[in-house]
Parts: structure tokens; sequence; C-alpha cells
């Protein structure tokens, strides 16, 4: 026999999905990495035309949305001995929940990188890699190789 499970919010139905036996829903809207209270939600069944009591739904925290892919256009910049520059790499999605990154220069010496920030500091004549990998837990990494004039 089939049956219908709403969730509530507010006494309002938020979510409701038909079915026999174990049933689960989805709710849409969200905020991710969000912890939500005890009885924030609440659900129901429904069989017969007949409504059971509305219980709490437990405390719970939906998942972050990890970085998929990370890149830098160009792949390759000169800069001058001496200058300051911060690399802008393209992050997606852009919804990401903990976009930061860690940056390390394959040559310190010779092309500095704030592993925090990602501005690197041009010290000498030569070439470094800078390696951004993400902090979120999804292990994405993206190179840029710096050719200092």
């Amino acid at each position: 026999m089939s049956r219908k499970l709403k969730v509530y919010s507010n006494d309002e139905v938020v979510a409701s999905t038909e079915g026999e036996g174990r049933v689960n829903v989805s709710l849409s809207g969200l905020e991710p990495a969000t912890t939500y209270p005890k009885g924030k939600y609440k659900v129901a069944f429904e069989e017969n035309g007949k409504e059971s009591e509305k219980v709490d739904v437990p405390e719970f925290t939906t998942n972050s949305i990890l970085i998929t892919n990370i890149s830098f256009v160009p792949e390759s910049k000169t800069v001058q001995t001496g200058s300051h520059e911060q690399l802008e790499p393209n992050i997606a999605p852009s919804t990401a929940t903990n976009k930061s990154l860690n940056y390390v220069s394959n040559k310190p010496e010779t092309v500095q990188v704030d592993e925090n920030t990602g501005m690197i500091n041009a010290l000498e004549t030569g070439e470094a890699v800078i390696t951004a990998t993400t902090k979120d837990g999804s292990n994405k990494t993206a190179q840029i190789t710096i050719t200092v004039e």
C-alpha cells in the first residue's frame, strides 16, 4: 500500500513523496554547510487520507559544496623582477562553500607566493611553477608558470 511522506516547515508542506516501505524525500533550497536544529522541520505520513502525528526531524547538517575544478587562464605569465601580483585562479562551481586555496612555489628563491592569498613576489630572473591546491577536501590542483624577466 502506498503512503505519502510529507515534510513541514512552519506548518506548510515543503516536500513530499509517495511510495511503499521505506521512502526518502529531498528538500531543495537548503543552505550548504548549515546545521538545522531539531524541530525546524517535521514529518508525517499520510495513508488512506489520514495523516499521522507530525514528528520532529532531528538536527542535521547539509553537505558542503566542494570545488570541482580550479584553473589558471592563461597557464603562464611573465612578470618583471621586483613586481608583486595577485594570482586569480578560476574556481568552479562559483557556489563552492570553501574557495580557500593553498599556494606553493617550486622555486621560492625566484618567485615567493603567500600560501593563503596567492600574492606573488618576483625576486630574481628565472621561472617558477606555482601550485594552488584546494582546502575543502576535494584535492583539486592547478598550476601556473611564472617567468621573471
